[in-house]
């Protein structure tokens, strides 16, 4: 599908499994004037992807991009300017985990290279196609609800005895970071930012331990994804409502 003023050109990051996958599936089968860039770091994953979700009929492309790597990014948002001229929604999704228990200065960088300084980098490398969006601008930060201080602190929730000791932290930063983003616009109501949790879902990044199908970790992130002018912004929410910072 052509690029036109109306269709709505959306980007997903780490997408070629998982939720990342499922809200890509989602967005394009419910959306006929969406346009999916489903991104993955493997040319061969991206592609194996793209080629399953195809016979859907949905508007689709695969795009290699590795969060981790500066020129990666930049490579890919060449890529999208030159294609598209601009960027709708931007749906960070990509993140990685590592296993309970202590771990050397080089895991801990690593994580958080991905969960935060990788967002970072494709969010500020993307702005300025997001800026030439004329529909409502969002941008969809994949948090968890296991980030969330106030939870931390409760001695009789869920999240007090998780001991993820690398990958909590990361949310946690992504969350501020995410609101600094939403300062930002404070006084633009065209800009749409937020916080999704999906849920502890069954995907790689948990050695599929998750409770629940992928599919439903894509719920809330395709809802805020599709957010008017009247929606919310900077919030943290999953898919039963506000989670408490």
């Amino acid at each position: 599908m052509a690029s036109t003023p109306s269709t709505t050109i959306v980007l997903v990051t780490g997408a070629n499994q998982g939720i990342g996958y499922e809200i890509v599936k989602k967005l394009g089968t419910e959306h006929s004037d969406y346009h999916i860039i489903l991104s993955g770091r493997r040319k061969d994953a991206v592609d194996e992807a793209v080629a399953k979700l195809k016979p859907l009929g949905f508007s689709l492309e695969g795009l290699v991009m590795d969060v981790a790597s500066d020129e990666s990014i930049t490579e890919a948002a060449k890529y999208v300017s030159e294609k598209h001229g601009r960027l709708d929604v931007l749906i960070n999704n990509a993140g990685v985990s590592v296993d309970v228990g202590p771990h050397p200065r080089k895991v801990w960088q690593d994580v958080f290279n991905v969960n935060v300084f990788g967002v970072v980098q494709v969010t500020d490398t993307f702005m300025p196609l997001l800026e030439k969006s004329q529909q409502t601008k969002r941008i969809v930060m994949i948090s968890s609800s296991v980030g969330s201080l106030e939870r931390k602190t409760d001695k009789n929730g869920f999240v007090r005895n998780i001991d993820y000791r690398v990958y909590t932290p990361t949310k946690s930063a992504l969350n501020m970071v995410t609101l600094h983003y939403v300062a930002r616009f404070d006084n633009d109501p065209t800009w749409k930012i937020n916080l999704c949790c999906p849920g502890w879902c069954a995907t790689n990044i948990n050695d599929f331990q998750g409770m629940e199908d992928p599919k439903f970790g894509a719920i809330n992130a395709c809802r805020l994804a599709t957010l008017g002018p009247d929606g919310e912004t900077g919030t943290y929410t999953d898919r039963n409502g506000p989670i408490p910072w």
